[in-house]
């Protein structure tokens, strides 16, 4: 059987319709509605920070600390619009002070020095035991480079566990305004940074959560939800992490427990 041929006018309504689809598709693209690329999520950010970030979104091989350039795995990594969310809420409340349990390749490392760097106030701290064995020291060399030509000590880097980076840093009475969790991502080990970590939470200061996708994160927050009322959840428009605020000390009693219904804590 043949192959019936298209009616003049329906191959015209045919051609309509495409070209219709297709400038639709390019209007949308233009509107606010639509996914902002890299470049225009992380336009404010000063243009050294900028253009590291943007050759690390784009996948490309970067700089160690050994002096060599080594892939990257390109799913390790906080987007674009969770970066700057950590940006905005450094320069909104300009923190004294920072932490991130967690380097890997230093994405989040970057925003927190771009905000004290814009605020000329702060400074960060990152602690990740394996940043040179499995990162191979890329955010290290470029939180370095970065901060290398600063007046003031804004970035500190400790090589160890978060568990035992805490006892010290509590002993010294050290205190952060943001702290930002995204370590191991083990439920006990998540439990165990949000607890010892907490008391170094500055009134007022935040804990964020990333990786709330994870069961694991996603039962600590309704933990925290349930039995921690010195934190205060803040609704933020970014899907990955749940964010709170410290607004007293802890003073529950010592046979406090709370049951939590972790279904909830995704949303």
């Amino acid at each position: 059987m043949k192959n019936k041929v298209a009616a003049p006018g329906s191959l015209a309504k045919n051609f309509i319709v495409r070209l219709f689809n297709i400038y639709t598709t390019r209007m949308r693209r233009l509107t606010n509605g639509a996914p902002k690329s890299a470049e225009e999520i992380l336009d404010p950010l000063d243009a050294r920070f900028r253009s590291i970030l943007l050759s690390m979104y784009r996948g490309e091989p970067q700089p160690g600390t050994d002096g060599q350039i080594h892939p990257i795995d390109r799913t390790t990594k906080i987007s674009p619009s969770q970066g700057m969310w950590l940006y905005d809420l450094c320069v909104s409340i300009k923190p004294k002070a920072t932490l991130e349990i967690g380097m890997a390749y230093g994405y989040s490392t970057m925003f927190f020095i771009a905000a004290a760097a814009k605020n000329q106030l702060g400074h960060h701290t990152a602690i990740d035991p394996f940043q040179r064995s499995r990162w191979q020291g890329i955010g290290l060399a470029h939180a370095q480079a970065l901060t290398s030509t600063t007046t003031s000590d804004s970035f500190r880097f400790i090589e160890d566990r978060s568990d035992r980076a805490a006892v010290d840093l509590g002993r010294s009475d050290s205190i952060f305004e943001v702290i930002f969790i995204d370590g191991n991502h083990r439920f006990d080990d998540v439990l165990v940074d949000f607890y010892l970590y907490a008391p170094l939470c500055a009134v007022g200061g935040y804990i964020v959560f990333d990786d709330i996708w994870m069961r694991s994160i996603q039962t600590v927050v309704a933990f925290v939800r349930a039995n921690r009322a010195e934190f205060v959840e803040v609704p933020v428009g970014q899907s990955n992490i749940r964010v709170f605020r410290k607004v007293r000390r802890d003073a529950r009693s010592w046979r406090h427990f709370r049951k939590f219904d972790v279904s909830r804590s995704s949303n």
